[in-house]
């Protein structure tokens, strides 16, 4: 068993979004883990492919536009949506801020936002970073940090300004 306690996980900097890790696949014996995330209108994420995990994203405040293959739609505050391993996906904040959970099955993947965010000493409802573009410099970063965990990063991020 694992109690949940949100306060007393660390808080990242990822790619202009603030994220903990509230669930790792320690706890889970590797089945899953659960990260939360909060970002400002404009936070994205590069179009990337996992091989072997899924992503879910179950939006608790404002709105994302998730694309995946060639598809946007639009994911509200109640609604969720399942990304699977082997296809391209990005996702974006379309709300003014936006508050959700990110379900990695299975688990391996967490260690993502650690390994290449920013720790910070702010609470995680405290101020948003103002998003911004990542340089190539930090895409080949990021890249570096993925390609253990068999994840491609295939371009930039696929939406309209």
């Amino acid at each position: 068993m694992t109690q949940l306690a949100p306060q007393d996980a660390a808080v990242y900097n990822h790619v202009d979004m603030l994220c903990r890790i509230l669930l790792d696949g320690r706890d889970t014996d590797g089945a899953f883990a659960l990260v939360e995330e909060r970002a400002a209108v404009g936070a994205m994420t590069p179009r990337h492919v996992h091989s072997r995990e899924s992503e879910t994203l179950m939006v608790l405040e404002g709105a994302l536009e998730a694309w995946s293959e060639g598809r946007s739609t639009e994911v509200e505050a109640g609604s969720l949506i399942y990304l699977p391993p082997g296809r391209a996906h990005a996702f974006r904040v379309v709300s003014a801020a936006a508050r959700y959970y990110n379900l990695i099955t299975p688990s391996g993947f967490e260690s993502f936002f650690r390994d290449s965010g920013v720790l910070l000493t702010q609470e995680f409802a405290g101020e948003l970073p103002i998003p911004g573009p990542v340089p190539p410099e930090g895409i080949a970063r990021l890249q570096a940090v993925l390609d253990p965990l068999g994840c491609t990063i295939t371009g930039p991020p696929p939406f309209d300004s």
